[in-house]
């Protein structure tokens, strides 16, 4: 009997020992949407695991919020749980997760904290309370940029984007993304990014419809007062909005909104319980803190249909809801009885076609055969004509015809010869085709006016073949129309030569600035001249006169010097020449030194010994090239104190080339900006136009035939040019 005994109370307690105890602390209250669908997933996961209790406590932080109530409660649970023992503390949202940390040592023992729904989360808090061992949680990063971006390709033509977030602490939690996203587009789009009006405000403001508008939805639980606003009461209002509404979680969906790349409120309840179940078991490779990273795109057919929207073309994977019903599913009885004598129905139909498709299928082949070759040909834009060995035409399309101007009955199986003396366009083509087979060309280019007086260019391209019925040797020969394109080549090579000079005319602010300060001085030094020149008439000393002259004379060259050095950089370089780098930079610096000068700049130019700075190019196009590199450089050293701004020039030849470094000691440029700054129209300032160093690298790269890179320094920016010594051509 004690035998018997004591096996009972071994079994009850190992059964006991195996038993785990949660305790679920819910920020907010019972009847939160949000909340409550998390609760009931993990109790539904948890109750098909028979040894483990849960115990919840609400502690209505929507509702109440203060440092008394947080005192209050601190003192309730330290009564109420002062005997309880558990395996785990699972914290809903933040305020309940940062409850228990902050009063840990006052209620808690020595159980594990695993915190769910919680967008930010702090190492340095857990250190503070020693309990970086203890925590484990599932991060929700809600995708803000992501449904922005998604809201622009299901609106293209979007002005004005309104967000919508709360200033509760989990409002504020995501307002530092929402920053974040609206600095990245808010040059394209207006953004108004709204957090204290009532939702009365809200329906007001939304209640009529405005094209391209839409609205981002994060979260509006509080009004400006703090007090609580109801899930309904949320439905509600945004059942009046008259704009698109997107979300970022699944909470809302089939409620008025039209969609969004969404966190699933159900699968972060299971992913929250399957971690759970980790962590109380001790499951190897558990990972304390992770990221959930499940996401779905959903929409509402019938929204999508009120506000004539379509899915981006791009979005594969997504879901429907509210799709409207299909004729099938509304008559299921009738498609069933279908399907059900379907087998015989298509057994017999496709005997039926089976017969038909063999007794019309060789006829329409051969139908088909025939005309296909001439709709092919005629179809084609180019003119092409099939000629044998012996130059007699073996086919043609209409394109060749009319380029001939002769009917296509009259050319079939002829030779071109045959109309050599009767017809220019022939007598043309075969002068083009003799100087083709002459020069043994794979491609050849030729202008051809035809008999409208239109001047075309034309690319010829000859191609021998094998008949395999007859084993003899033909040609075709393809005319291609590139007319059009010569015209685009040309007009963007006026369109680059029109952007060097509008990157010209861009820079020609700095330069009059300069120009300004360096006639101050002369314009300064002819009035004091001047004056002492006209009090000193009544001296008659013809000696001093000489001398106030001879002054004003070299004051007014060194004004004309300088306004020659401008004139001379304004006007774009025709032609390529030979010139020396070193005088180019001399000139330059010439021009903007009054610039630097009153930039608190030091420009140095280095030269290591026995470089070649003979380039062959254009001159001007290189000093405007240099110009923008360090007008861009001047106005990053502006940010440094004005002792520490200075930029350096580097001249050194390196395996028959030239290389110009130009270095600054400013900020740089940011990492995710470095690979556009050669983009046209990308700038880094504000009130940048984006072209200066598209030009450059243009005229380095396309009209220098050289190399430019940017490369970001420990302490400033290097910008390189790579060009080829003295060689023409």
């Amino acid at each position: 009997m004690k035998m018997l005994l004591l096996l009972v109370l071994f079994t009850f307690n190992a059964f006991a020992l195996n038993n785990k105890n949660v305790l679920i602390l819910n920020s907010y209250h019972k009847g939160f949407e949000v909340s409550d669908t998390i609760i009931k997933n993990i109790e539904t996961k948890f109750y098909s695991n028979k040894d483990i209790n849960i115990d919840i406590l609400y502690m209505d932080a929507k509702q109440i919020y203060s440092r008394d109530y947080i005192k209050q409660l601190s003192t309730l649970y330290s009564l109420q749980l002062k005997n309880r023992s558990y395996d785990l503390i699972i914290t809903i949202d933040r305020f309940a997760y940062k409850f228990v940390v902050k009063n840990y040592s006052s209620i808690f023992k020595n159980e594990k904290i695993l915190f769910t729904g919680v967008e930010q989360f702090s190492k340095e808090l857990a250190k503070v309370y020693g309990l970086e061992d203890k925590i484990y949680g599932i991060i929700q990063k809600l995708q803000i940029q992501d449904n922005i971006n998604l809201i622009l390709k299901t609106i293209p033509n979007l002005s004005k984007l309104y967000i919508l977030n709360d200033r509760s602490p989990s409002g504020n939690d995501s307002s530092s993304y929402i920053i974040k996203a609206i600095n990245h587009i808010k040059s394209k789009i207006d953004v108004e990014y709204i957090r204290d009006d009532t939702l009365d405000d809200l329906k007001k403001l939304f209640s009529n419809k405005k094209k391209n508008e839409a609205i981002l939805f994060v979260r509006y639980s509080n009004n400006p007062n703090g007090i609580f606003y109801k899930t309904n009461e949320v439905i509600e209002a945004i059942n009046k909005f008259e704009l698109p509404v997107f979300v970022t979680d699944d909470l809302f969906l089939k409620k008025g909104v039209l969609g969004g790349k969404v966190i699933s409120i159900e699968n972060l309840a299971s992913l929250t319980a399957k971690k759970a179940i980790n962590i109380l078991y001790n499951n190897k490779n558990n990972i304390n803190i992770q990221i959930n990273n499940e996401f779905e795109y959903i929409f509402d057919q019938n929204l999508l249909n009120k506000y004539q929207l379509n899915i981006p073309n791009n979005l594969i994977n997504y879901k429907i809801v509210n799709a409207p019903i299909s004729f099938f599913d509304k008559h299921r009885k009738l498609t069933n009885a279908v399907f059900m004598l379907s087998p015989i129905l298509v057994l017999i139909i496709t005997i039926l076609i089976f017969v038909l498709y063999s007794k019309h299928t060789t006829a329409k082949k051969l139908k088909q055969r025939i005309e296909f070759d001439k709709v092919l040909l005629n179809s084609i834009n180019s003119p092409i004509f099939w000629h044998d060995f012996n130059g007699d035409i073996l086919d043609a399309n209409q394109k060749f015809c009319e380029l001939i101007d002769i009917p296509y009955t009259y050319i079939h199986n002829k030779n071109l010869s045959d109309f050599k003396n009767t017809n220019y366009f022939v007598n043309k083509i075969l002068f083009i085709l003799d100087n083709y087979e002459k020069n043994n060309l794979k491609n050849s280019q030729f202008l051809f006016k035809n008999k409208l007086n239109e001047k075309k260019i034309y690319n010829i391209n000859n191609t021998k073949y094998i008949d395999s019925n007859t084993n003899q040797t033909a040609y075709v020969t393809i005319f291609t129309d590139i007319t059009k394109e010569k015209e685009l080549e040309n007009e963007r090579l006026k369109q680059n030569q029109y952007m060097v000079q509008q990157s010209k005319l861009a820079e020609i602010g700095e330069i009059f600035s300069s120009i300004a300060h360096q006639w101050k001085s002369p314009l300064v030094a002819i009035t004091a001249l001047a004056q002492d020149l006209f009090y000193s008439q009544n001296t008659n000393e013809k000696e001093e006169d000489s001398y106030h002259i001879n002054n004003i004379m070299l004051q007014v060259k060194y004004m004309t010097k300088t306004i020659n050095e401008f004139q001379d950089f304004i006007i774009p370089s025709k032609e390529k020449n030979t010139f020396n780098v070193e005088h180019t930079i001399e000139a330059l610096l010439n021009i903007v030194k009054h610039t630097m000068k009153y930039s608190y700049i030091h420009i140095n130019v280095s030269i290591k010994e026995n470089t070649k700075l003979d380039i062959y190019g254009y001159e001007n196009e290189l000093m405007q090239s240099i110009l923008n590199i360090i007008n861009n450089a001047k106005d990053a050293l502006l940010k440094n104190n004005r002792d520490n701004r200075k930029i350096t020039i580097n001249l050194y030849n390196k395996k028959n080339s030239l290389y110009i470094d130009i270095i600054d000691n400013g900020s740089g440029i940011l990492k995710n900006m470095r690979k556009k700054i050669f983009l046209q129209y990308f700038s880094t300032k504000e009130t940048g136009n984006g072209i200066g160093l598209y030009m450059t690298k243009l005229i380095i790269e396309d009209k220098m035939n050289g190399k430019i890179q940017y490369k970001k320094l420990n302490n400033g920016s290097l910008f390189r040019i790579k060009l080829k010594q003295n060689t023409k051509g």
